[in-house]
Order: structure tokens, then C-alpha cells, then sequence
């Protein structure tokens, strides 16, 4: 049974199916808030010629005698109409009109009943970070390089499985998270994927714009005197989403943050979850997967937002029964990648701090409430952990890499390649405690060296990430250093949940898988 539109159109062909009509195409389509009885449909014409047209949804197949669902839109932030529709039954697929522009490439599935499987059995869910590269053009085409290898993969196995959930690990419309930088790195590198799939986004550095900043914090100066005042994309370690500057005049933008315009985030806990009061984080119940978005940008840099925060994920955590939790935020834990050392970060300056916050102030929480898997951006690399617990402290405050990682039959770190790990540690004696925390920030492009403010001896050699086997960068694992813990290399994340497993696979713009592992229970 089909669950979701294939990935086979392209922009262009998005626009051709629509042209006939309207006058013009929308230039951006965007499904929010999808649950098993309602979604909410966003879209937005080019110049400003959005209007308030209503939106109507119908079933298609066995229940396809219902009458259609219907209500009106309004015009919300960003020029954008949105509708939410209700009243739709679960594990159902949907086609969609807008006004009068009707295609039959805009439909989606809605998930099923509440921990509840789909009909095919199988939830899949697509990650990429960093992807908002089509807007710099030194990197232009690579994020479309890497959903062709996505797209790849899925052929390969018959296009069995349809894509359920788009997660976007921040940093998703470079460099400064324009609307127009949003509406080329996003909306037309993905137009197929939006209008078909739900997107869950966390917030990333490159959303909030310029930072504005005193030489000395980030140990910048140079031959500057000290109290020289610098502005960069994408270094604002400001707490507040209202303060954001896109044109670098230092002063907050008169419409505010893009990224909270363009989206349309379950506060209220209309996707299932406990209700968080702020878009900048919060969860979604999708079948039987429970995924938190947490804001380490902006809430992670204030004391009070930092704790409602962590108040907030206890009561959601606590009230989750769903069998597998997926957590996402932009600043990983533990990270070797270029200019992302997450050992580095007090001799960084602020604008990496998130890496050692959320490292201290949530990992505990991650392994005390029950979260499977963890996945982050901000390093451009592939970089995934041990199965880990007790690891708040950097790198040279471990002690024995073994005290914190899923054990062997031989009693050694357990990289899961040769068996799955258990939901229920065995070497926590069958307690369920331990966390594998992923970065995939190469969604868009990939660094292939060490930036210059880092150890190249240590770079992408983070001891709690297992050694990659297909790492090909100086001689690779035949060099006298062995494998690096990561891969330099564009890629992927494929996550594939059902009632028994959640397996994970890193997949590279070819198609190929060069990393995998599995969590049962």
C-alpha cells in the first residue's frame, strides 16, 4: 500500500503540473502539524499575490466515498496561507486541493492511532543538517546531490518503503536564514518532500542571522583593539528570536526570525507530545515514534529558557509510552568535526557553548528517560557514537572508554556492527539507559580537513564515536593513525522503525550505505 508521493519530481515539474491552474505556481508548499485526524497545509505565492483561498482534502481508495474536508485559510507571518484541516481518519492516504489548484501529486498519509503501526508496518524517516547549502554558491547542488542518493537508495530496494518524516537538523538556509535564502536552499531544493511529507525542523546557528560581537569573546581581534565590534553570519549567540538581523545593519529585523514565519510548530501538543508554549521546541507522535526538537540556539543560552526547557523534556519524556524516541537539536555533545570541536568550546568562544551545555545539562536526562538515538548537525561530517551513558564531560576528563559504552561478548566497546544493540542494556543488566548520539551536518556539503584552530591528530577521532571502517581520507584505515570516528563525505541518514527494531543508516550521495546499526527490543 502506498504511504506517501514517491520522490520523483522535480521543481520544475512541480511548477508544470500546477500551471494550468493558476496564473502562477506556488513557489513554496509546505505540510505542518500531520496527525492521525488533521494536518495543517502552508503555501505562498511569488510577489506577494497569496490570498486566503480555502483548502479542501478527500481520500483516496476504500474510503474514498467520504466527503471531502474542507476549511477556510487565512494569511499568517511571511505572507504565507495556511489551513488546518480535521476530522481525517488514520493510517489514510489524502490528495489535496488548494483553492482550485488541484494535482495529483499533492497528497499524504496521515499516521496511524496513537503507538500504533502503519499498514506496511514500517515508519520511515529521511535526516539531513546543514542541507541549506544552494544558497552559498561554492556549494550549489550539493544538497540535491545528496537527496539523489537518497533516492537512490530507495530504488534500490523497489521503492518499498515511503517516506514518512523529513527531519532537518538546522542550518537548513545558509548563511544569514533569509526568506530568501529559506526559499532557495529549502523550498527549491525539496519541493516534491515538502508537499508530500512532514518536516520537523530544529533551529540552527544559521537561522538567527548576523552576531554581532566584541572582538575579544571570540578571540578574533587580531591587530583590532580590544572592543572591536564584529558582525559574521551566523555567530550570534543572542537568546532572544526577536533580535534577529538578516541585512547586518545591527539592528532586529522589523518581521522577525524566517524560521518561526515559515513554520508552523505543535506548541499546544497537537501532534501528540506534552504542549512546550514555544515553536523553538517541542515533540510529534508519529505512529510509533516519539521525536523532541530541542532549541540549543537560542534557549540552551538563557538560565531561565534553559531550564523551562529541560522542565519541559522531563514532563514529555515521562509521558511518552511510544516504543521508540528520537531526539534532534543542532550543537552536537561530542564532535570532532572542522571548527567544531566539542572539547574546544570555552577556548572557542560562546558561539559553541550549546555543544558543552547540552552535553552536561541533557544527556543525563536522555539515558534517565528513555531516548533511543540522538541526532545533531553544526559538524559537517558523519560522526556516530557507542552506545553511551555517563559521558558528560569532554574528552580528556573520561577514564576508560568502557565505562561508558554497550560492551562486547569479549567485554570491549561494542561498535554494533556485528549484532544489533538491546533497547534494554545488557551491560546496564537489561535497564534501558543508553543513548547513540549521531552528527549529520553534511547534508549540504561535507569538510574534508581540519579548520586551523583545530588538532589535526584528534580531528574527526572523537573516542566516544566508533572508528569507521570506509574512511578513505589520508590512506585510510591503512594509515599508521587507522580509521577516523567519522566520515567526511555528503550523505544522509535513513531511519527505518517497526514494533521490534529502529535501524539506522548513513547513506552516501552514490546510494551506498557506509555506516548502519540497529536497536531492538
Amino acid at each position: 500500500m502506498l504511504k506517501s508521493i514517491p520522490l520523483l519530481l522535480t521543481a520544475s515539474l512541480l511548477s508544470v503540473s500546477l500551471s494550468a491552474s493558476a496564473s502562477s505556481a506556488p513557489e513554496r508548499v509546505l505540510l505542518q502539524k500531520l496527525a492521525a485526524d488533521s494536518i495543517t497545509i502552508k503555501w505562498r505565492y511569488p510577489a506577494n499575490e497569496t490570498t486566503a483561498e480555502p483548502v479542501c482534502v478527500s481520500a483516496i481508495g476504500q474510503v474514498q466515498q467520504d466527503e471531502p474536508h474542507c476549511a477556510a485559510s487565512t494569511i499568517t507571518d511571511g505572507g504565507h496561507g495556511e489551513a488546518t484541516i480535521t476530522g481525517l481518519r488514520a493510517d489514510t492516504l489524502y490528495q489535496y486541493q488548494i483553492g482550485d489548484l488541484s494535482d495529483p501529486h499533492f497528497r499524504f498519509r496521515t499516521p496511524a492511532d496513537h503507538n500504533a503501526l502503519p499498514a506496511d508496518g514500517n515508519t520511515r524517516i529521511l535526516i539531513v543538517g546543514d542541507s541549506g547549502t544552494q544558497s552559498e554558491p561554492s556549494h550549489a547542488g550539493e544538497a540535491a546531490q545528496v537527496t539523489a542518493g537518497y533516492r537512490a537508495y530507495n530504488t534500490r530496494l523497489g521503492n518499498q518503503e515511503a517516506l514518512d518524516l523529513f527531519v532537518v537538523l538546522g542550518d537548513t538556509a545558509y548563511v544569514v536564514g533569509t526568506d530568501q535564502q529559506w526559499q532557495q536552499a529549502f523550498f527549491e531544493v525539496y519541493p516534491d518532500i515538502l508537499s508530500s511529507t512532514l518536516v520537523l525542523p530544529t533551529i540552527g546557528n544559521h537561522e538567527m542571522g548576523y552576531g554581532s560581537f566584541p572582538c575579544e569573546a571570540m578571540r578574533m581581534c587580531g591587530d583590532k583593539p580590544a572592543g572591536t565590534l564584529l558582525s559574521y553570519g551566523g555567530l550570534s549567540f543572542s537568546a532572544d528570536p526577536n533580535s534577529y538581523d538578516g541585512n547586518r545593519d545591527g539592528r532586529a529585523d522589523p518581521n522577525g526570525l524566517p524560521y518561526l514565519s515559515i513554520f508552523s510548530l505543535p506548541q499546544r501538543g497537537e501532534s501528540g507530545g506534552v504542549a512546550s508554549g514555544t515553536e523553538q521546541y517541542y515533540s510529534v507522535d508519529y505512529n510509533n515514534v516519539h521525536v523532541v526538537s530541542l532549541d540549543s540556539q537560542l534557549s540552551a543560552r538563557d538560565p531561565a529558557q534553559m531550564s523551562a526547557m529541560r522542565d519541559w523534556l522531563i514532563s514529555d519524556l515521562s509521558a511518552n509510552e511510544l516504543d521508540w524516541t528520537v531526539v534532534i537539536f543542532h550543537h552536537p555533545p561530542y564532535s570532532k568535526g572542522t571548527n567544531h570541536d566539542s572539547d574546544s568550546v570555552p577556548q572557542r568562544g560562546p558561539v559553541d557553548m550549546p555543544q558543552k551545555d547540552m552535553r552536561e545539562q541533557f544527556t543525563p536526562l536522555f539515558e534517565a528517560h528513555g531516548v533511543d538515538m540522538v541526532f545533531s548537525g553544526h559538524s559537517h561530517s558523519y560522526e556516530r557514537s557507542y552506545y553511551l551513558r555517563g559521558l558528560s564531560v569532554s574528552s580528556p576528563e573520561m577514564a576508560p572508554l568502557n565505562q561508558y559504552t554497550e560492551l562486547d561478548q569479549n567485554g570491549k566497546p561494542d561498535a554494533g556492527r556485528t549484532r544489533p544493540y538491546s533497547q534494554l542494556s545488557e551491560t546496564s543488566g537489561g535497564v534501558d539507559d543508553r543513548v547513540i548520539y549521531t552528527v549529520a551536518g553534511n547534508g549540504g556539503k561535507a569538510d574534508a580537513a581540519p579548520g586551523p584552530r583545530d588538532n589535526a591528530e584528534q580531528w574527526l577521532r572523537h573516542p566516544a564515536h566508533v572508528p569507521q571502517p570506509t574512511d578513505q581520507l589520508d590512506g585510510g584505515c591503512s594509515s599508521d593513525h587507522g580509521c577516523h570516528h567519522g566520515l567526511a563525505v555528503k550523505g544522509s541518514v535513513v531511519l527505518d522503525a517497526d514494533r521490534h527494531s529502529l535501524r539506522a543508516r548513513f547513506v552516501d550521495v552514490n546510494g551506498d550505505v557506509l555506516d548502519e546499526f540497529t536497536i531492538t527490543r
